[in-house]
């Protein structure tokens, strides 16, 4: 069908002065609308940056508190501890007169209970000081040898008193090391206290010895060409692999038992303690384990060029 040529000049006319300014209105309109819904859009991504700021300030103020609170609690209760081990030690010294054998028991049992409170408060102190970035490192030169045989013999009554074994072997050319005495103690302990703790029956076996293959994460970050490995042995039940890395993080434990259960039952503090006491040091703490194989938690220590 032909359409009359005379029709195009009136059509032509339609769309100019019809068509086109009511097309042009109607995107006009439709950017107003997706403007107004971009400024809607860009006034709660910034109530929402706000709300966010003001949560992350509040979570710190919140963390402060905490750790000032930890801290300040930590002080208070090192006061009346160290009272009742002070007249602990008056009455053994037999200052008040001598003790019966029926008395010394109970004395013995205050004593023991007064050390075990001692290490919590000991260790939410140091959890709080490491929050606070306020952990004081103070390296000294440490012969390893009579170091880690002091150790052993004082975590050897707690082993006995559940029938474990100790044994340390050390390597032969055993160097001496940078670190700080009483966090290297307390590492020590944490790890030992806590294979002597998840061990029914067996061995708690340590080894000491030096390695120029780190192995941990922190120790491959390093420019440390030797590392001091301290490992730490038992024959428990083991870690199932989704639990190990949970474990190192704070009031986090695997198989506690019941709260009943005081000898399985801890703060949870000892293990992230242990590592971050470690990190400080520059080192690491790692673990291997297998479930029904047992756990190796291995203290990972740098040696300098004089060590």
């Amino acid at each position: 069908m032909n359409l009359p040529a005379e029709l195009f000049p009136h059509s032509l006319d339609w769309f100019l002065h019809i068509a086109l300014p009511v097309l042009g209105a109607i995107a006009v309109f439709f950017m107003a609308i997706a403007i107004r819904r971009e400024r809607r859009q860009a006034a709660s991504n910034a109530e929402r940056s706000r709300e966010l700021e003001r949560l992350s300030s509040e979570l710190i103020r919140s963390n402060r508190m905490k750790s000032e609170f930890l801290a300040n609690l930590s002080h208070e209760l090192r006061t009346p501890l160290n009272a009742i081990v002070g007249f602990i030690d008056l009455l053994r010294e037999g200052v008040y007169g001598e003790l019966t054998p029926r008395q010394s028991v109970p004395v013995e049992r205050i004593e023991a209970s007064a050390n075990h409170l001692r290490i919590l408060v000991d260790q939410v102190l140091d959890l709080a000081k490491i929050a606070a970035g306020k952990l004081d490192v103070q390296p000294e030169t440490i012969m390893l040898r009579p170091f880690l045989l002091d150790v052993t013999t004082e975590m050897e009554s707690l082993a006995s008193e559940k029938g474990l074994a100790i044994s340390l072997t050390l390597g032969a050319a055993l160097p001496t090391v940078r670190a700080d005495p009483t966090h290297l103690r307390q590492i020590l302990i944490n790890l030992i206290g806590n294979a002597c703790k998840y061990t029914d029956s067996g061995v708690i076996a340590i080894r000491a010895a030096v390695s120029d293959e780190p192995d941990s994460p922190r120790s491959r970050q390093s420019t440390a060409k030797r590392w001091l490995c301290i490992a730490v042995t038992d024959t428990g039940p083991g870690i199932p692999l989704v639990d190990q890395q949970r474990i190192f993080e704070e009031f986090e434990q695997i198989d506690a038992g019941p709260r009943t259960h005081s000898e399985r039952r801890g703060t949870g503090l000892g293990l992230p303690i242990s590592r971050r006491l470690a990190d400080a040091m520059g080192g690491d703490v790692t673990l291997e384990s297998e479930p029904g194989k047992g756990a190796t938690f291995t203290l990972w220590l740098p040696l300098n060029g004089s060590d």
